[in-house]
């Protein structure tokens, strides 16, 4: 199993899924969810990433999403990309799908 990443002085967002769809889905600034990384809410270090996790771990308790964690983000690009290589799948969408036709 992969160890999860330290997150001290990292930037970081909270990602989970949504409880209706299974989707993926990100904390926006308005305490909302959004399937689009680049409207996650950033916070440079763990102690605002406690404050944001905490957020998001009393909207699980309402039901509107399961398993709400942080991960670690690179700021430098636009949207913002998932530093681990599983983050990256789950951001780019599923890889299950059926592609359109050319």
């Amino acid at each position: 199993m992969a160890k999860a990443p330290k997150l001290n002085s990292q930037p970081q967002l909270v990602t989970a899924n949504d409880l209706k769809t299974g989707d993926v889905v990100y904390l926006t600034q308005s305490a909302g969810w959004s399937r689009r990384i680049d409207d996650a809410s950033i916070v440079p270090n763990a102690e605002a990433g406690a404050a944001l996790l905490a957020v998001a771990e009393a909207q699980a308790k309402m039901n509107i999403v399961i398993a709400p964690y942080l991960i670690p983000v690179d700021t430098a690009v636009a949207p913002p990309r998932p530093v681990q290589f599983r983050e990256r799948i789950r951001a780019d969408g599923p890889t299950t799908e059926a592609k359109p036709a050319a």
